[in-house]
């Protein structure tokens, strides 16, 4: 059995993947919600704690650099959004665009991860 589990085990870190596919989703969601300051507010919030979490968990895996940095850029996407839609309310425009530009970083990131042999 022991095997078995090793032969169909991920080749990569699904917890990292599943952190990333979170703020992917989550980044998506807000999009839906530019229209509400108050509630995409909060949603980004979310997303800057979700970041913070990936790079946390991110950071002592051996031989892990490379996620490491990735999710340093992705913190940085993700409190930039997060200290412009608290100081003021954004426009329509520049919410999808920095919620699209979230969930492509997000999106390369999880693809780099599902290469990632562990």
């Amino acid at each position: 059995c022991a095997l078995l589990d090793a032969y169909f085990m991920a080749k990569y870190d699904t917890t990292e993947y599943a952190l990333v596919n979170e703020i992917k989703t989550k980044a998506q969601v807000a999009e839906e919600n530019c229209g509400n300051h108050i509630l995409v507010v909060t949603q980004v919030n979310e997303l800057y704690i979700k970041s913070l979490e990936f790079k946390n968990f991110a950071t002592h895996i051996p031989r892990n650099e490379d996620s490491v940095k990735l999710s340093n850029k992705l913190l940085i996407l993700t409190k930039d959004a997060k200290d412009q839609f608290n100081k003021s309310a954004v426009s329509n425009f520049y919410c999808k665009s920095k919620l699209e530009q979230i969930v492509k970083s997000a999106d390369t990131i999880q693809q780099a991860i599902g290469k990632k042999p562990r």
